[in-house]
């Protein structure tokens, strides 16, 4: 850690590619309510320039040698981090450094990228698989921050100046909320050089600090919003552990079985194989720091919704009623582990979650640490967290019709 309160991972890789970025733990639930967009608004606004560089030179500094440089935000975090070879490490260091902590906010810029993030909301709107998302988490989290869409609305970017994103800036990407991650060949000692050279900034004064209001109350809903889609979209689900909770592997495992990626899933059995109901049925499990959020999503023809939902809340209901036999849960943990085996192999997704986890937890779960949390989940486990979380009195629905 840095005198000023930025944290700093070095992950050694032995590889000609080297990654490197800035992990901010401030996310679209931290805006306050006149702020809704602000968050992703000021993603955008991190390459539009500097202290020292315009938004050419930003772009040209990396993609110039061949490298890339990306950025996003969630509900919790915002992240901006670069690709390049290992001989252009120092030259994306400084960059990443340079657009997080010296970003300069212009009403000129402001006014452009603005326009891009009405464009981006004009996409989000026609693809309703997209849409219904948002809606369903605003519902479940119903008047906490947590459940607003990223991209803000028209009305709410419309009011938004340089000056007020600007101090939300200044206010949010401060050194105690910041990490500055590095996976490469290059020594401790170097990333520790460059880091007193390109981190060196003041420290937050303490008042600034906040703390993030903790969804509670929760009162499941059912809705229906007219969209005059060509085919009917819906999404079935409700709150879930957080990822400090005891139970989120077991849940993982459960969400794995029951709508994963793979074509064996419960419901893709069910509702895509069997019935020939639905061209795209899957199951999502969103951990945040205190809280969390499970949906089913399916889009099928209006005629056979009813029919689409009693399957899916079948299934619910017989994996919180019969308990997996022991080869049905060997198999199950088998596929997790190996799916996640082989999405570590993907150097990029790896290190941004490494800097996720270490951000969060202060340290890195190993392979062996995970196979053994899951490993350890019982049928009976399972069968209780189902149970709990797949209730039919704590689930939600939204049908966009």
């Amino acid at each position: 850690m840095l005198p000023n309160g930025l944290r700093v991972l070095h992950i050694p890789y032995k590889g000609d590619v080297a990654y490197c970025g800035m992990y901010v733990g401030v996310g679209t639930r931290d805006e306050l309510p006149s702020e809704h967009g602000y968050a992703h608004l000021t993603e955008h606004m991190l390459f539009k320039g500097t202290e020292k560089r315009s938004a050419a030179q930003i772009i040209n500094r990396l993609e110039a040698v061949g490298g890339e440089l990306n950025a996003y935000t969630t509900k919790e975090e915002t992240v901006v981090y670069a690709v390049s070879l290992k001989r252009d490490l120092a030259r994306a260091f400084e960059l990443v450094a340079d657009i997080s902590l010296h970003t300069c906010i212009t009403d000129a810029n402001l006014l452009k990228e603005r326009e891009v993030v009405m464009d981006e909301i004009d996409a989000y709107l026609d693809t309703p698989s997209e849409s219904i998302i948002d809606d369903f988490e605003d519902a479940v989290f119903d008047g906490y921050t947590i459940g607003r869409n990223i991209l803000g609305t028209k009305k709410s970017l419309q009011s938004v100046t340089a000056q007020a994103l600007d101090a939300f800036y200044k206010r949010m990407y401060t050194p105690n909320r910041q990490l500055f991650f590095v996976m490469g060949n290059v020594s401790a000692k170097q990333i520790e050089k460059w880091a007193n050279c390109y981190l060196n900034v003041p420290a937050v004064p303490s008042e600034l600090s906040f703390n993030r209001l903790q969804p509670t109350n929760y009162i499941p809903t059912t809705q229906a919003k007219e969209k005059k889609t060509s085919q009917a979209h819906c999404l079935i689900g409700g709150r879930a552990p957080s990822m400090f909770d005891a139970d989120r592997h077991a849940f993982s495992l459960l969400i794995n079985v029951l709508g994963g990626p793979s074509t064996n899933s419960r419901l893709n059995m069910s509702l895509r194989e069997r019935h020939a109901l639905v061209y795209q049925v899957e199951a999502q499990y969103t951990p945040y720091s205190d809280t969390g959020i499970w949906s089913v999503y399916l889009g099928c023809d209006h005629f056979d919704l009813p029919k689409a939902i009693n399957l899916v809340k079948n299934e619910l209901v017989k994996l919180a009623e019969v308990t997996l036999t022991e080869s049905s849960l060997r198999r199950a943990k088998r596929q997790l582990l190996a799916q996640q085996l082989i999405a570590s192999d993907n150097k990029e997704s790896w290190v941004l979650n490494a800097a996720k986890s270490y951000f969060l937890h202060g340290k890195l779960a190993s392979y062996a640490q995970i196979e053994e949390k899951i490993n350890s989940i019982t049928a009976q486990q399972l069968q209780e967290v189902a149970a709990r979380y797949f209730d039919p009195t704590n689930l939600s629905q939204l049908v966009f019709k």
